[in-house]
């Protein structure tokens, strides 16, 4: 009966073991850089200088309204999981936004299909 008990109390450690072992590996999921305009969603593409758009003829969209954790989907106009509320959205065209960042910087987003 002893040995009985030692076998069923190993049991009961190794499973509690592995169940502690397997909390601890959570992983945070998250989206990629998102600004959803007029019904449609943006991905963010990188950052670029002033002069990248130097030519283009920018167009003031808004600011963003809602900033979303990054494990969300912006699933309103002008809500973003990554921009701060109050950043400036401008129109490049029908395919590209660009989000004014500090020092004249540009963070692009690009239509997703």
């Amino acid at each position: 009966m002893g040995k009985r008990l030692k076998i069923a109390g190993l049991s009961i450690i190794s499973l509690l073991l592995i169940l502690c072992l397997g909390c601890g590996s959570k992983q945070s999921a998250s989206y990629a850089s998102l600004v959803k305009y007029n019904d449609v969603e943006y991905i963010g593409k990188g950052i670029e200088g002033a002069e990248a758009f130097a030519e283009a003829d920018l167009t003031l969209a808004g600011t963003i309204q809602k900033q979303l954790e990054p494990d969300q989907y912006p699933d309103t106009h002008l809500s973003s999981n990554e921009l701060p509320e109050g950043t400036e959205i401008y129109v490049v065209d029908d395919d590209m936004l660009v989000a004014l960042q500090e020092d004249r910087r540009f963070k692009v987003f690009e239509r997703m299909e």
